[in-house]
């Protein structure tokens, strides 16, 4: 399918195509930078960041067929390219599908993205060994987006995905006092407890952590602590009190087929 064809959107996905327009506007891209395509190359199990866990969890994808679903700007297309896969990118915005195109353009990557509905992405069935999902599924209808990528992963195939969760109400409570970020819809909200049981029907669930406690951005403001450092304190914090996971914003973990 091409980018020009039309392509049926959900409620919750013309919406999301609309405000990623006006994102994928801000968006300038420069040279690409190679320090941060390093981190991802190789990082350890016991990062303090989530993102570099979640590119710990794909292992070796050399020559392996990537889908990375609700692709953006393309962040991750260079990176995954780098790790010696066949990487594809799937987004719903052909604003932001662009300048993923651009910035591979850029990187010299070996690495295609095109315009398409993560409910129907057109792949042909058990055809993908790994789907990577960064902070994509919150914006979705998860039953719809759980099937599609059931239907297209080989067995033995594997999601690796990065979700904003909120398991606390009180936290929760507490959250609704600070205006929303911006280019927020209002279909996005992180994942409940009911809603990643829901994502992880049929899978079978690997390698699960959480990050990032509350106390990350608050320490920020009050103390001026470099990220780093407030990354390690939050981590050590979760490792320490593992009922303080309960209490974390991001989930990262794989689902195997």
């Amino acid at each position: 399918m091409s980018c020009t064809e039309a392509i049926v959107l959900a409620d919750n996905e013309f919406e999301e195509s609309s405000r990623s327009a006006e994102e994928a506007r801000q968006i300038v891209l420069t040279t690409t930078d190679c320090r941060q395509i390093q981190r991802y190359l190789d990082p350890p199990a016991n990062t303090p960041y989530s993102l570099e866990y979640a590119y710990h969890l794909l292992g070796n994808v050399a020559g392996k067929n990537i889908v990375d679903l609700g692709c953006g700007s393309g962040e991750n297309l260079v990176p995954l390219a780098e790790r010696k896969a066949n990487v594809i990118g799937i987004d719903i915005s052909q604003e932001l599908v662009s300048v993923a195109r651009r910035r591979i353009c850029i990187s010299g990557s070996k690495a295609t993205c095109r315009v398409g509905s993560a409910y129907h992405t057109d792949l042909p069935d058990e055809s993908v060994d790994v789907i990577f999902c960064d902070a994509i599924i919150h914006h979705l209808d998860i039953p719809s987006v759980r099937d599609e990528m059931w239907r297209i992963l080989k067995k033995g195939g594997f999601v690796v995905l990065k979700e904003p969760i909120r398991f606390s109400q009180t936290y929760a409570t507490l959250r609704r006092m600070f205006p929303a970020r911006e280019y927020c819809s209002e279909h996005e909200h992180p994942l409940n407890q009911k809603e990643l049981k829901r994502l992880c029907e049929r899978f079978t669930q690997e390698g699960i952590r959480h990050f990032r406690l509350p106390l990350v951005p608050l320490f920020q403001q009050l103390f001026r602590l470099t990220s780093n450092s407030i990354h390690l304190l939050s981590d050590r914090v979760i490792r320490a009190f593992p009922l303080s996971q309960y209490f974390a914003t991001v989930v990262v973990m794989r689902l195997r087929k």
